[in-house]
């Protein structure tokens, strides 16, 4: 072999290196962005478990709440039409069938970065309403998690309901996930109790449910001896107790409706494909709470505190504070998870991508830079061969 070849065996090697460097970091990721196809389907199956008659409005006697079956078409696809180079727009669609109960649809809509799949700033974020835009949800995540993440990896997130971040963590890797050939991440996206986004909560639960914004203090009193609490008794008590303004006040707050609060907590538990990030498994379990107006029970609480010791009202008060701020008034609260006939179909479907991104990410130019390796190798050893001759 002549020099000019051996040379020309180095230069084409040494190319098809820079090519590998290239599609690694380069092409790679844009190969590996949000796609503007996609068209998911998922079923869901649970209960609604109702805390409240949805006819008079009044809470059901504990053991006799509504545990209605649940089943939930849950379809995320892409808002072809809206995206941009840099941002993905999606439409998510619950179609909800409660036994008893007539059919209803929730629509969100979601702008995310195509390559971190975060949530971006745009009039296109917001949640069963065109008008109702969160922008809390910018620099979070949502409907979709990245793919590589490992066990201890924590991601900040957001739902729409409570609009607000919290922490979801990797908490196991699952090879072969229910033995569909796949490994998963299990994600604790549970949270903690967070008031309603106050416009969701008009939006969807005052209109669309036609839970009240208030209540009666009789309700509230109700309410209470729910708990173990009797405010009449303890109202009565109070009388030979506290000054004569401090009762007005107090009696005038009797006569007062009761602003009401609604929150929501949850224990939700999901599973993404480790490569591809792709939801293949969850389980929703979402309670809905509600209390009376932290702020009316701070300004009964400041006539209150005055007498936290006194031996006569004083333990009824305590028992008052702790009744009040001790477990939440549930509504109602949805459990529901993914079929397994939908786990097969979403696990066969995230394979699929994740074989795509393993060929643009690591084969495609593992190869390349295989191939250069070779030329570079072989023109070397001609060129020393020409040497030692």
């Amino acid at each position: 072999m002549s020099k000019r070849f051996s040379v020309w065996l180095l230069a084409i090697g040494v190319l098809f290196v820079v090519i590998a460097i290239v599609l690694w970091t380069a092409v790679a990721p844009v190969l590996t962005k949000l796609p503007n196809d996609v068209n998911t389907s998922m079923e869901f199956e649970g209960t609604m478990t109702l805390y409240v008659n949805p006819q008079t409005g009044e809470f059901l006697p504990p053991g006799q709440e509504m545990a209605l079956p649940l089943e939930v078409i849950r379809t995320f696809k892409s808002v072809d039409y809206q995206y941009t180079s840099g941002v993905a727009v999606f439409e998510d669609t619950l179609l909800l069938d409660i036994e008893g109960m007539a059919p209803s649809t929730q629509v969100s809509s979601y702008a995310l970065d195509r390559k971190t799949r975060k949530c971006v700033e745009s009039d296109l974020n917001w949640a069963y309403d065109p008008s109702i835009i969160l922008d809390g949800r910018v620099g979070f995540y949502g409907p979709l998690f990245p793919g590589g993440l490992e066990v201890g990896d924590v991601r900040e997130a957001f739902f729409n309901d409570p609009s607000l971040p919290f922490e979801a963590e990797v908490v196991e890797e699952i090879a072969d996930w229910n033995g569909l050939g796949i490994t998963a991440m299990k994600i604790d996206a549970s949270r903690e109790e967070a008031p309603y986004n106050p416009v969701i909560s008009q939006a969807v639960l005052v209109q669309g449910l036609g839970l009240p914004t208030e209540m009666s203090f009789d309700q509230f009193a109700a309410a209470m001896a729910a708990k173990g609490l009797d405010l009449n008794t303890l109202m009565a008590a109070l009388q030979d107790v506290v000054t004569a303004e401090e009762m007005q006040a107090l009696m005038a707050m009797t006569q007062q409706p009761v602003p009401l609060v609604y929150g929501q907590y949850s224990g939700d538990v999901l599973y993404i494909e480790k490569t591809s990030g792709a939801t293949v498994g969850a389980t929703f379990d979402r309670t809905t709470t509600v209390g009376p107006d932290p702020a009316v029970l701070t300004q009964m609480a400041g006539v209150l505190m005055n007498y936290m010791e006194d031996p006569t009202v004083g333990p009824a008060i305590q028992a008052a504070m702790g009744a009040v701020g001790g477990e939440p008034t549930k509504v109602y609260n949805q459990t529901m998870s993914i079929t397994s006939k939908s786990q097969s179909l979403l696990a066969d479907d995230a394979d699929d991508k994740a074989a795509m991104i393993k060929l643009a990410n690591l084969w495609i130019p593992l190869a390349v830079v295989l191939v250069g390796a070779v030329m570079i190798l072989l023109g070397g050893a001609v060129l020393i061969a020409r040497k030692v001759k």
